[in-house]
């Protein structure tokens, strides 16, 4: 998949509009100062601190976070993984947080929900809910930490979606699920970085923004931002300046597409929205790949991020390399 530019657009223009996530997760270690539904920080004075009754692990600012999140929080799993599974987590496994575990559980609640996953569009671990899925039969072949982190999530998800009793597909490899969610989120998950320049958490975003490829050399970055309270999600709608473009994909992938670029119902309502900027003049038709990080932060926020290593998972042929690299920001 790749996308392309619909018309020609000129440099420092937005292309997309802003673009709500399937399912976002604080990394663990703010999951008491921040809000876990829109990411905003909860500050001593922040009046109303709510959080949930069940597991105590996630807070919220206000009412209206706390009632748009609290159904995928419960119905997912979460929140049952929090009580009873995530003291059988080995310690390597809490080291390492547990934030693409828990995503993970949101990404599959919000497609089995919303009809986007089933038997048939997973048979070959290609895809699930329109998102790139490729490679993990290669990395659970290596072995190592990663194929250890994928088989030992994906044993805690089945447990806590079975405490639940959400799973709604029903597959011969019964893990086959819950190993395609996580791998899918390991590989298309963005880290959320909002005005504190900090990694927050990540977040997972459908068709209209993962189907941008990535390069060393190119034509957009993005940006994330916090959606406002009690809007109508349909006004958030506009005329995006790219297309998609592929040959061969399987139906069930334009599906995805198509539920979410015609949906006014925020899948993930107050979850940070990441919006595509340009940052040199694209010409109509042309492919528009994204960076890998967001280079319109400050240069504050870039001295954070200098030093610190960036895992990759390239597929070269048959073979998955894990490449883990330095950015060194000038």
């Amino acid at each position: 998949m790749e996308m392309r530019a619909r018309e020609s657009v000129s440099m420092s223009k937005d292309l997309t509009g802003e673009i709500t996530p399937f399912a976002t997760a604080l990394h663990d270690v703010f999951l008491h100062s921040h809000c876990s539904s829109c990411f905003t920080k909860l500050l001593p004075q922040t009046p109303c601190v709510m959080s949930c009754m069940t597991c105590c692990s996630l807070r919220y600012c206000c009412s209206e976070c706390l009632r748009a999140d609290s159904v995928v929080h419960v119905s997912s799993g979460e929140c049952c993984f929090f009580v009873d599974h995530l003291k059988r987590a080995s310690p390597s496994y809490v080291t390492e947080g547990t934030s693409d575990l828990r995503a993970a559980l949101r990404l599959l609640c919000v497609l089995e929900i919303h009809g986007l996953v089933s038997p048939d569009s997973i048979n070959h671990y290609s895809r699930i809910g329109g998102l790139s899925a490729s490679g993990i039969e290669e990395a659970l072949k290596e072995g190592e930490v990663i194929a250890e982190r994928i088989l030992e999530g994906s044993l805690l998800m089945s447990s806590a979606r079975k405490s639940r009793a959400q799973t709604c597909v029903i597959f011969s490899d019964r893990l086959k699920l819950e190993k395609m969610a996580l791998w899918a989120v390991i590989i298309n998950s963005v880290e959320v970085q909002l005005s504190e320049g900090l990694a927050l958490g990540v977040a997972v975003y459908g068709p209209s923004f993962s189907w941008f490829n990535h390069s060393c050399f190119p034509s957009a970055s993005y940006r994330f931002v916090l959606a406002p309270r009690n809007e109508d999600c349909a006004s958030q709608k506009s005329k995006s300046s790219v297309v998609p473009a592929s040959k061969g994909v399987a139906a069930d992938v334009w599906h995805a597409w198509q539920y979410e670029d015609h949906s006014t119902h925020a899948l993930c309502k107050y979850g940070p929205r990441v919006v595509v900027r340009c940052i040199k003049p694209i010409n109509k038709g042309d492919e528009v790949c994204i960076t890998y990080i967001d280079l319109l932060q400050t240069r504050k926020q870039d001295i954070r991020i200098c030093g610190q290593s960036i895992n990759l998972f390239v597929l070269a042929g048959d073979v998955l390399h894990h490449q883990s690299h330095t950015l060194i920001l000038f």
